[in-house]
């Protein structure tokens, strides 16, 4: 059975502290909402924001959200690990994730994991990481990696980084067997073309889906990451061309054999939004 969100394509983030946001958030064309405690809430809206979502979540069925908590370094993050409990929050959204925090995290709680990287210590760990148990999701944290990095991702060569680093969170979350992972945010929001474009290139890299910050970035997302209906079309004739086939065969031109099968079958598992 695939975990809640295991497919999502757009994750809207909303800050903890914005109650009237946050059912909208839920509303939205997003696939899954992030309820962010961490950075979009200032460090003296914390104690408010955590009682404003505990009373949000009261009101929602089971894993129906995903839950951002400040960083096991930080003195909000017991709290904020107590609320990721409710039987509401389908994931923990861990930031500045690394194999020692996530290590603690799993300690303390059983609620399914995202570990966001964000740092080079992240990268570093990856290996370990997504062999933890309970890990669902990975992320990229673009922006804070390429802080962390010295990176200018204005400029080809900073760019070029952080497509390495796509390509490792691809290769571990395929490797050990996770959806694929989700990239990061893209902050212009007025630049339609360039989120698309960001959104494509990420779905080219093997990215499942893309974080948003704001609820009309959704659409946009959702389409990129979304197969197209001529690739499903293919993926249809395909398998129906399989039936009764034994080992490889030639297909409309094209030899198919067990790897183009499995493409073509997870191009038709993939869900729609829920």
């Amino acid at each position: 059975m695939s975990a809640p969100f295991e497919n999502a394509r757009s994750l809207l983030f909303v800050p903890g502290d914005r109650e009237d946001r946050i059912p909208k958030a839920v509303a939205s064309a997003a696939c899954a909402t992030i309820i962010d405690l961490e950075d979009a809430v200032a460090p003296e809206d914390k104690p408010r924001a955590r009682r404003a979502v505990a009373a949000f979540l009261g009101g929602l069925p089971a894993a129906s959200v995903l839950l951002r908590v400040n960083a096991v370094d930080t003195p909000w993050y017991a709290e904020d690990g107590a609320l990721a409990t409710h039987s509401a929050v389908a994931g923990v959204v861990l930031p500045k994730a690394d194999l020692a925090a996530l290590s603690r995290a799993r300690r303390d709680m059983d609620t399914p994991i995202w570990p966001l990287v964000e740092t080079a210590q992240g990268l570093n760990d990856l290996r370990g990481m997504v062999q933890l148990p309970g890990m669902a999701r990975m992320l990229l944290g673009t922006i804070d990696l390429a802080l962390d990095l010295g990176l200018d991702d204005r400029q080809a060569g900073g760019r070029s980084m952080l497509d390495m680093a796509r390509f490792q969170l691809v290769a571990a979350s395929t490797a050990a067997g996770l959806a694929p992972p989700v990239d990061g945010v893209f902050a212009d929001l007025a630049d339609v073309g360039g989120l698309g474009d960001a959104a494509a290139h990420a779905h080219a890299c093997g990215f499942g889906g893309m974080m948003c910050i704001h609820p009309a970035q959704a659409a946009t997302v959702n389409h990129a990451f979304a197969p197209a209906e001529a690739l499903l079309d293919w993926a249809r004739r395909v398998r129906q061309a399989a039936e009764g086939q034994n080992g490889a065969f030639r297909f409309e031109g094209q030899m198919i054999d067990a790897p183009v099968l499995e493409k073509a079958e997870r191009l038709l598992a993939t869900r729609p939004r829920p």
